[in-house]
């Protein structure tokens, strides 16, 4: 026998959605489509949360429709696919704004600011204009690691921190943003290893604070995965697509987000 019951979480606990199921086959946008041994087809929009192949049971957690209106954000991003920039390279940046790294021409960045930190030290950067975008040139930085951010009137923030050269392991100290998203330990990330981020408030880990992370590339409307920060702030996610991934948190009035530069 090789059939599962299917249970759904729509966040009041679980219930039975299907018996004796023996195929499930996850599609776009977080559709789920499953057909049962009885020949009944159900598709619904959800995440696979658990899986008890012994015990025939496959539990869903149900993912609710995106609002159409969607709070927006800000992120940078780099102007490479290695992951870090080489000890002489131009080190170029964009910033954009729009929602699960899908960016909105329209959207406003006029009254952005950017900084960068690098040893202690920060100074403020300037926006160039290309074809509508919002280039950071930073020049040729020194090999190391160096952290930039920036910030709008409505309370968004976007972090990413830039490696030049290779094998920087050494920590980084926060920023001091209202809301701050950091990794718990900077390495290099790659594809099929957990990543831990901590957020913080006003220097403070935030406990119980929901982290949406995304990544380049995705299909999906919404963020593809949503976390729970613990007591201690962290939360850690499971990298399974290449690229740049986004973690954004949210908490009274403030939106940050932090950049994963990843080689593909």
């Amino acid at each position: 026998m090789c059939e599962a019951n299917i249970y759904i979480d729509r966040g009041s606990g679980e219930e039975l959605l299907m018996e004796k199921v023996d195929r499930i086959i996850p599609g776009e946008e977080n559709n789920i489509f499953m057909e049962s041994i009885f020949g009944e087809r159900r598709v619904v929009k959800a995440r696979i949360r658990e899986m008890e192949l012994v015990h025939h049971r496959i539990v869903l957690e149900e993912i609710k429709e995106v609002n159409e209106v969607q709070e927006m954000e800000i992120w940078l991003e780099p102007d490479t696919d290695h992951g870090h920039f080489h000890e002489g390279e131009e080190v170029n940046l964009k910033l954009l704004k729009g929602y699960n790294m899908k960016a909105d021409s329209t959207a406003d960045l006029k009254n952005a600011r950017a900084f960068v930190v690098a040893e202690g030290e920060k100074k403020e950067l300037h926006f160039h204009e290309h074809d509508g975008d919002k280039n950071l040139l930073m020049g040729q930085e020194t090999e190391g690691l160096i952290q930039v951010y920036a910030a709008d009137e409505d309370g968004l923030y976007a972090k990413l921190i830039v490696e030049i050269g290779h094998h920087h392991h050494h920590g980084l100290q926060p920023l001091g943003l209202p809301l701050e998203i950091v990794p718990s330990s900077y390495s290099h990330a790659r594809m099929g290893e957990n990543y831990e981020i901590q957020v913080l408030k006003e220097g403070k880990p935030l406990a119980g604070v929901e982290v949406r992370a995304t990544y380049s590339g995705t299909h999906n409307r919404d963020y593809p995965h949503h976390l729970t920060t613990d007591s201690e702030g962290k939360a850690r996610l499971y990298l399974t697509a290449r690229g740049n991934y986004l973690f954004t948190a949210s908490d009274e009035g403030i939106t940050s987000t932090f950049t994963l530069m990843k080689s593909f």
